[in-house]
């Protein structure tokens, strides 16, 4: 079935679709982006459906979204998402605006045990709606959109409301709508916590890779980049120059990182160290245009890690591992025997009902009763 939709592309359209949602007591809602194509991720589109209608908005078009600000404040009106952790710090990055009485269908659907819990699964197994991926990592920045791309944005909450409504009545025969419920209320708090408020952020003339958000961070790149454990020091200097070299070089062209070179090619360019040009051009994978555009900084990258004194020279951090307790140990045994069992009978994964994180701090704490259980941070009241 092809969901009926509206394009809202000008600011009086958006003023009148938010009196008239004003009305309503659940929304679908969802949201493109284009992170796969820009270094800047920004909203492109945010798409909200009611029971009988889906509007696709055009913040791009528009600018200013300041008008959806009280419908998705109100605790009046629920809103639906599934997968809504993305979307939500999206919003609030790019806008300024928290979602309020969330109800995460993804979350959900694992609450009641569901295995497969992709919208296009769920949908497929429960409504036998097969939703199109073609457009998954499209570049939604681009204007104008298709057509085809328009009516792929659409049928994301197009159904969403019927899917809340189904899955309402399941939590509701468990006993787990107030454990969903909570979840909604914890990722619509979470979701603004350590997120600048507009701070959707466009390149412009004069600005240096030291204006990146990334770059600002106090710790190294290259404890996100994947082996960097096991290297050397030295290597880890010349690791962290070429991905400080490739993110300044992606904040300038607004590009992802990985468009440029990917982290295979930087892992060889660290093992095979190449500190002259002739040497650079024999390193397999290179894209087309790597020499023209990247050599120089590439080798000079190489270049300095090489020649860093050894005095200056990074280290992974190390978490050093607590003394051994058995006591401790036991607990967290009987805790993990103990979770596994209850995931058993409830049919739902066990880190859902108590990832190792939370397992570990129990076992550390040692409460004794539901106010010590209460204190333990991470706990939620439906655990």
């Amino acid at each position: 079935m092809v969901p009926e939709f509206r394009l809202i592309e000008t600011l009086s359209d958006l003023e009148s679709l938010s009196k008239q949602l004003a009305r309503e007591e659940v929304l679908a809602v969802d949201i493109e982006a284009d992170s796969l194509h820009h270094y800047f991720p920004k909203v492109c589109l945010i798409q909200i459906s009611t029971d009988h209608y889906t509007f696709v908005i055009d913040p791009l078009a528009i600018q200013t979204m300041d008008v959806l600000q009280p419908l998705f404040a109100t605790d009046g009106i629920k809103k639906i998402f599934h997968g809504a952790d993305y979307d939500l710090r999206s919003i609030f990055r790019d806008f300024a605006i928290r979602v309020n009485n969330v109800f995460d269908t993804m979350v959900a659907s694992q609450f009641i045990g569901e295995k497969e819990v992709g919208l296009a699964a769920v949908l497929n197994k429960r409504f036998g709606i097969h939703l199109v991926k073609k457009y998954q990592r499209a570049n939604w920045s681009k204007r104008p959109l298709s057509q085809d791309m328009l009516l792929y944005a659409a049928h994301d909450t197009a159904h969403l409301i019927t899917l809340y409504r189904e899955l309402e009545l399941q939590l509701k025969s468990k006993g787990r709508l107030s454990w969903v419920i909570e979840e909604g209320e914890l990722l619509s708090l979470q979701c603004t916590l350590g997120i600048k408020a507009n701070s959707a952020f466009r390149p412009a003339n004069g600005q240096t890779c030291s204006s990146s958000p990334r770059l600002l961070r106090e710790t190294p790149l290259f404890n996100r980049f994947k082996g960097a454990g096991k290297m050397p020091q030295r290597d880890l200097a010349i690791l962290e120059g070429l991905l400080v070299f490739r993110e300044g070089k992606a904040m300038q062209q607004d590009r992802p990182p990985f468009k440029l070179f990917r982290n295979q090619l930087i892992d060889e360019l660290v093992k095979t160290k190449p500190t002259e040009y002739s040497a650079l051009m024999k390193t397999p994978g290179l894209p087309a245009d790597f020499m023209r555009r990247y050599a120089k900084g590439v080798l000079g990258a190489i270049k300095g890690g090489l020649a860093m004194s050894e005095d200056r020279l990074p280290s992974y951090p190390r978490t050093p591992r607590p003394p051994r307790n058995p006591e401790k140990q036991a607990r967290l045994k009987r805790l993990k025997n103990w979770r596994d069992k209850k995931a058993r009978e409830l049919e739902m994964e066990s880190g859902l009902v108590c990832n190792n994180l939370l397992l570990h701090a129990l076992a550390e704490g040692n409460p004794k009763d539901t106010d010590g259980l209460k204190a333990i941070p991470g706990m939620k009241i439906w655990q």
